[in-house]
């Protein structure tokens, strides 16, 4: 399934100009993002690594790569974004929806920081591992990460979730190339590759 997803999803959805470049660099924090969480990351979420690496799905969807690897100055990482997840999961009134916050981890945000995009770590294998939407209430969605991104760009996902994407052309932006896109925007200093 997952490679049937990732070809439905490279069809409706190129990668970023800095993806060939740049996703090899990302997928290098894997070890150390394994290390930190204790887990396997889920094989869906390397494949599409390895194709497109971490960055923004239309404005919309940050995917943060694992780790912060050399040169990853300017991303965002599974293992910081779950810390940060984790520790407000624990607060009383997360904790009567999600249970216990150590069965996430966190691999993507919105722009607007209302959403959450989790996997609930269950089963077997993390290829098992369910994609979760948390915006104080919790959707468990019977499938993996890429399943859930090519749903998103066809229209697939359930009810309100479907209105964070947009309807057609969608377009995905390494990280460096959003950064890039930001400093010829806003004029912040100068990019500095790696």
């Amino acid at each position: 399934m997952t490679s049937d997803a990732l070809e439905r999803l490279r069809r409706i959805l190129p990668p970023s100009p800095a993806s060939a470049e740049w996703a090899a660099l990302d997928l290098q924090g894997v070890a150390e993002a394994e290390a930190a969480l204790g887990v396997q990351l889920p094989p869906d979420y390397l494949d599409f690594l390895a194709v497109y690496g971490a960055g923004l799905l239309d404005d919309s969807l940050l995917i943060a790569a694992p780790a912060t690897a050399p040169g990853h100055r300017y991303s965002t990482s599974v293992v910081e974004i779950t810390g940060t997840f984790r520790r407000a999961a624990a607060k009383p009134y997360r904790a009567e929806i999600l249970g216990d916050g150590d069965m996430y981890i966190h691999w993507g945000v919105d722009g607007g920081g209302d959403f959450y995009y989790l996997w609930r770590v269950e089963g077997e294998s993390s290829a098992e591992w369910p994609v979760c939407v948390y915006d104080d209430e919790l959707t468990v969605l019977p499938y993996g990460m890429v399943e859930f991104l090519a749903r998103a760009c066809t229209g697939g996902l359930p009810g309100e979730l479907q209105c964070k994407f947009r309807g057609n052309g969608h377009e995905f932006l390494h990280w460096q190339d959003q950064y890039r896109r930001d400093v010829e925007q806003y004029g912040s200093g100068s990019y500095i590759p790696g």
